[in-house]
């Protein structure tokens, strides 16, 4: 069994993400960044679970598991990797298996259909599609039940939950979990982020809770400014939303931190400095002066190799300007000769459906 940090991975042991699939069934994985299975509620067990220790023996044999294949590639490219980062949350080299750690998604409920997005991850994609209801189940999105899959969890030892979404503030889940924690006084040692859209202020039940919390923060998804933010966080308002952002900046406890969470594509690379503009002159600290983060993940469906070769050399020229982006230009680099010609043929989908029109909003355009 190897004890390396270069080949190994504290979610693995200690991590749980799960999202509920219908009534009956979890989709669970070491992290939101791993390849998930489906299992049952009744059955599941985070120490027994037949895949969970599959990926747990890869790892103890020395090597990346291959359900972990997103942390290697950003790795290659020296982007900063889920797999690093919790790294920094442990001192150890601990493979002794005990949760303490939970990434829920806290249903597919949101207001957005951004272009990324599909009908699995927001039920405003549904909506805008007519899924009917037979569909949604194939999807997993036919969830009535109590959330009875709490009960399947050891939550004594729990340092850490991030709440995904769909749109984790629209909806009571992440309280039932938190109220859980206040409940067993644990909460006061438990660390939260959320990954959220920014169109959302927390209910007063929340702001409580998060008071009680060793540390909150929140992660917004902001990925283009102005008349780009409203095309790809469809149909978000841009003035809207950062005026929210800055009363959350300046309303909320002292022990809630932020940060931007850009999500990259063929479709917003030459929109990345402006995001980065109005975050260092915004929002790079909260109002206790501890400075906010600034990250990015890449979209899969529209990935930035995708590009021409001309928009990704010029693209590199653009970003080198913004000190962030040094993952993403190695991304380009690597990839400069490969592309495809299809990617903005979603877009034309997505602008006969909503009427808009991404020629005339996004600064890649001026390449097609």
């Amino acid at each position: 069994m190897s004890n390396d940090f270069n080949i190994w991975c504290p979610d693995v042991y200690k991590n749980i993400f799960i999202d509920r699939v219908n009534n009956d069934q979890l989709r669970v994985a070491p992290c939101c960044q791993a390849d998930q299975t489906i299992e049952d509620i009744e059955n599941f067990n985070f120490e027994s679970s037949t895949y969970l220790n599959s990926i747990r023996q890869e790892f103890d044999g020395g090597k990346f598991a291959a359900a972990c294949h997103r942390c290697q590639d950003d790795e290659l490219v020296n982007n900063r990797s889920r797999r690093q980062s919790v790294i920094d949350f442990y001192t150890s080299v601990d493979r002794k298996i005990e949760l303490e750690s939970i990434d829920f998604s806290s249903t597919w409920a949101c207001n957005l259909a951004c272009i990324m997005c599909n009908e699995q991850y927001s039920s405003t994609w549904a909506t805008e599609l007519n899924i009917p209801a037979d569909k949604l189940y194939a999807l997993g999105r036919k969830i009535t039940r109590s959330k009875n899959f709490l009960n399947q969890l050891d939550l004594t030892k729990i340092k850490r939950i991030h709440f995904n979404g769909g749109e984790p503030l629209l909806n009571d889940d992440h309280l039932l979990i938190l109220k859980k924690l206040d409940q067993l006084g644990i909460l006061k040692q438990v660390s939260l982020s959320y990954n959220t859209n920014g169109t959302q202020y927390p209910s007063k039940l929340a702001i409580e809770l998060w008071k009680r919390a060793k540390l909150v923060k929140l992660y917004f998804s902001i990925d283009g400014t102005d008349s780009s933010f409203e095309y790809i966080r469809w149909p978000a308002n841009w003035q809207k939303t950062t005026t929210n952002l800055i009363k959350l900046k300046e309303n909320l406890p002292s022990n809630v931190m932020f940060g931007f969470n850009v999500t990259v594509g063929c479709y917003n690379i030459f929109e990345i400095a402006d995001v980065s503009t109005w975050f260092k002159h915004n929002y790079s600290t909260n109002r206790e002066q501890d400075p906010s983060d600034f990250a990015f993940q890449l979209a899969k469906n529209f990935d930035p190799k995708f590009l021409s070769i001309d928009a990704k050399n010029a693209a590199i020229e653009y970003l080198s300007r913004t000190a962030e982006c040094y993952g993403i230009i190695m991304h380009l680099k690597n990839f400069i000769n490969y592309r495809t010609d299809t990617w903005h043929n979603k877009l034309d989908i997505i602008d006969q459906r909503r009427g808009t029109n991404w020629k005339q909003i996004l600064k890649v355009a001026k390449y097609y």
